[in-house]
């Protein structure tokens, strides 16, 4: 069987383009220490979801309109506050924040991927006979996105920020997510 190229070369680059925002909060959950099982776990299960939304609305060949992808933006904005207070209150009685589970990594995950939802049903619909080459990419792009979101969170300039301002970012980073899904 030959490979098509040109698709395997498009599903690059519409993982790559699609998941460029994903690389910096898979920096910041290796930064903070989770667990890397966690993470990946995480993410492949939040992008699952992706796909599976993708899917169905290849398959009901209907983008998920624009009116509702903003309301995704409810999710990441009220982790981001809950983490907040959390970080304020354990901050006030000398406690460190909890970690991050793997659901609530795949779902920071989905709600990151409202902007994939809307590239790959198009995508999906112009290479349907391709679908699978497409899917099994995409699996293998997810674990070298994980394997370079661990790299950079393990460098020891970034360990040192995670430690002092990781219980800070990670939160800020959720509240604005939140917010631009919400307003644009």
């Amino acid at each position: 069987m030959k490979i098509p190229l040109p698709v395997l070369a498009a599903s690059l680059a519409t993982f790559a383009v699609t998941n460029i925002d994903d690389i910096f909060l898979l920096t910041l959950f290796f930064a903070r220490r989770i667990p890397a099982r966690r993470i990946v776990a995480g993410q492949y299960l939040g992008f699952s979801a992706i796909i599976l939304v993708s899917l169905a609305g290849a398959l009901a060949a209907l983008a998920v309109p624009h009116g509702w992808i903003r309301w995704l933006g409810l999710l990441p904005l009220s982790l981001g506050l809950w983490q907040l207070y959390r970080t304020t209150r354990g901050a006030a009685e000398g406690v460190q924040g909890g970690s991050h589970g793997v659901v609530t990594i795949a779902l920071i995950t989905l709600t990151n991927g409202a902007d994939n939802v809307g590239v790959y049903v198009p995508y999906f619909l112009l290479n349907r006979s391709d679908l699978l080459l497409i899917l099994v990419s995409y699996g293998v792009f997810v674990g070298a996105w994980c394997f370079v979101g661990w790299w950079i969170g393990n460098h020891p300039a970034v360990l040192r920020g995670g430690d002092k301002w990781g219980h800070w970012i990670m939160p800020t980073v959720l509240i604005g997510l939140g917010i631009y899904l919400l307003v644009f």
